[in-house]
């Protein structure tokens, strides 16, 4: 649990925290009882809008409509009136909730040390470090019980010796492809700092920037996507050193639109913690109304161009191991080593919708229970309320559970439905011993629901099935349209033959969908397709809002076998293999004739010869 919780603050549930900034902690202010009771003096407030304040930055409010999770809180803010002057408050008995996978703020590299052990949530308290070499992040001097370094993803045509992106081009309809280039890093000038390794082993790749790219597809909505990705990776106190800890990773591709805002490129800084001497890291320049930022400029979210596939190389650290989950629609993944300490990874998929689960619920409506775990302690959603918002990520430890007992309160319609083209690390590895023997990266799960099993598939060895949970509200945002469910598998070719214990990997699969409210299953059989060490299968079409999906390779039937009568004599039967003898083909008689046309003679040879136009066949 606790290694989920770190995942969870440190790459994908930050929108939790920083909708705090828009509510009020007048919220907590109602009583749950004196024994499991919630209090803001529990712990303190996490206002990152602090690097705002400090520099008198105004929240840029577009004229778009919400192309985020934290988007649309904003811009949805309940509010009661305060005074009498038509001022405004938030309104203190609502509570906003979410499930979402989506990367709400923007990705910078750095360095910091925190407060809190690797394994727990991230601390407020916390240091950003001028490079890894500062005195005030050295293990023996540091306040801080673990390191964490951001390695933002760059361009490889600029910084090839590190984690970067190759290439990355467009697959159309007709099946051609349109390769595009990189334009411009996002944000301009950011600080970067060089990785760490040693000869057969990466401590943590460099940092750098996310970048923007330019591709013409004939009547799309833009040429440009933005490409960002980062590897994270903690590390262990020791007394004289850290200990880098497997780097968790992510990475999307967002096609975009600009827009000309009075906004400044976003950057983090050390500040003070509220009123004490505590350092805290902030970021400057948060702006919920953009998807991204720069100086003078707000981009959005655009849709893909109608039936495109992606097709992304990236150079990653050869410790990003395991399994990866996706917002694809039929992933078609390979690996192949680049040196000793790196692999290319090629993705090629179509967006995937992401459907986000949440919205504003009353507080006195929610059952206490709901916010704590079974030895009374906070749990995720515990933690968010005392920001104002409790949220979780999609592929969290223990979302499809916790997202089943909101699900009452939330409804059957979706919050809202975005295209995403996503691909991050599992929370939780495999526990089989073909998973846990192997090396490098081992399979990717893509699925539109916004509450997914936080791992690998399960491998159920009695039914011989990989077993897969989602769950989702079952309408789309306009409350009538039924939310469509996708499911991609991507696995390496060898773990299917440990898996299943055969020497070639079948030509097909059956998939069941099993409904968790009425217990029917729908069983389809796909094909199952092979690239390179590399195999993946794809289902869609099925409803929400829980179902279960297994997938259970079909073996080639056998070579049919008959036993003869038993003789008289009691003597062993013997065993024949009987193959279907083929009918030997029928071979044409060849005949000769003679064709005369005057003095010219022909001789024409054939099952059923015929004489040339103008001959006459001799008798």
């Amino acid at each position: 649990m606790k290694h989920s919780r770190m995942k969870q603050k440190s790459i994908l549930g930050i929108a939790v925290v920083i909708l705090a900034a828009f509510t009020s902690f007048t919220s907590l202010q109602n009583s749950y009882g004196a024994e499991n009771s919630l209090s803001v003096e529990d712990v303190n407030s996490k206002d990152l809008m602090q690097g705002n304040d400090f520099y008198r930055i105004e929240t840029f409010q577009s004229k778009f409509p919400p192309d985020s999770l934290l988007g649309w809180f904003q811009q949805n803010l309940p509010t009661i009136p305060e005074g009498s002057r038509g001022a405004t408050r938030k309104d203190p008995s609502k509570l906003g909730v979410s499930f979402s996978s989506e990367l709400p703020m923007a990705l910078l590299s750095s360095i910091r040390v925190f407060k809190s052990q690797v394994g727990e949530s991230d601390s407020g308290v916390s240091y950003l470090c001028s490079s890894i070499s500062d005195p005030k992040c050295a293990p023996a001097t540091t306040f801080g019980n673990s390191l964490r370094v951001d390695s933002v993803l760059g361009n490889c045509a600029k910084d090839p010796a590190s984690g970067c992106v190759e290439s990355f081009s467009l697959i159309l309809d007709d099946k051609s492809e349109v390769v595009a280039k990189p334009i411009q890093e996002i944000p301009l000038g950011t600080k970067t700092f060089p990785g760490e390794a040693t000869t057969t082993k990466i401590n943590y790749p460099a940092g750098l920037s996310a970048w923007i790219w330019e591709v013409d597809v004939p009547g799309a909505a833009t040429k440009r996507y933005l490409l960002r990705g980062t590897v994270t990776t903690y590390a262990k106190k020791g007394s004289n050193s850290w200990d880098f800890q497997k780097p968790a990773f992510i990475f999307e591709l967002i096609p975009i639109s600009a827009e000309v805002a009075p906004v400044i490129a976003p950057r983090l800084e050390n500040f003070k913690y509220k009123n004490t001497q505590d350092p805290v890291v902030r970021q400057v320049s948060i702006q919920p109304s953009c998807l991204a930022h720069d100086t003078n400029i707000c981009y959005h979210r655009v849709d893909f161009p109608k039936g495109v596939r992606a097709n992304v190389k990236l150079k990653l650290p050869n410790t990003v191991t395991g399994w990866l989950n996706g917002r694809l629609v039929k992933p078609n993944v390979s690996t192949q080593p680049i040196d000793n300490l790196y692999d290319r990874v090629t993705v090629e998929a179509g967006p995937s919708e992401n459907i986000i689960a949440g919205g504003w619920v009353d507080w006195a409506k929610i059952p206490e229970a709901l916010f704590f775990n079974d030895d009374g302690t906070p749990n995720t959603m515990g933690v968010g309320r005392l920001d104002g918002a409790a949220g979780m990520y999609s592929g969290s430890v223990g979302a499809i559970e916790n997202y089943l007992k909101w699900q009452q309160y939330l409804g059957e319609k979706a919050l809202l439905k975005t295209q995403g083209w996503t691909i991050s690390s599992t929370v939780v590895e495999a526990s089989d011993s073909c998973a846990s023997t192997a090396k490098g990266l081992l399979g990717v799960v893509a699925s539109n629901a916004s509450a997914y099993s936080p791992g690998a598939p399960t491998f159920d060895k009695e039914n011989q099935t990989l077993d897969y949970r989602v769950a989702a509200p079952h309408f789309a945002p306009d409350g009538s349209t039924e939310n469509l469910g996708t499911y991609g598998l991507s696995m390496r070719a060898d773990l299917v033959q440990c898996l299943y214990g055969v020497k070639e990997v079948p030509a097909k699969a059956e998939i069941s969908i099993t409904s968790a409210s009425t217990g029917e299953a729908r069983v389809s059989t796909v094909a199952l397709y092979r690239n390179g060490n590399w195999v993946y299968l794809s289902a869609d079409g099925f409803t929400f809002s829980a179902p279960t999906l297994k997938v259970k390779l079909i073996q080639p039937e056998p070579s049919k076998v008959e036993v003869a009568p038993a003789a008289t004599n009691t003597a062993t039967p013997e065993v024949k293999t009987v193959i279907p003898a083929k009918p030997a083909p029928a071979v044409a008689k060849k005949i000769t004739i003679t064709c005369t046309k005057g003095k010219v003679t022909k001789k024409v040879f054939g099952a059923n010869p015929k004489c040339p136009t103008g001959y006459k066949k001799n008798n």
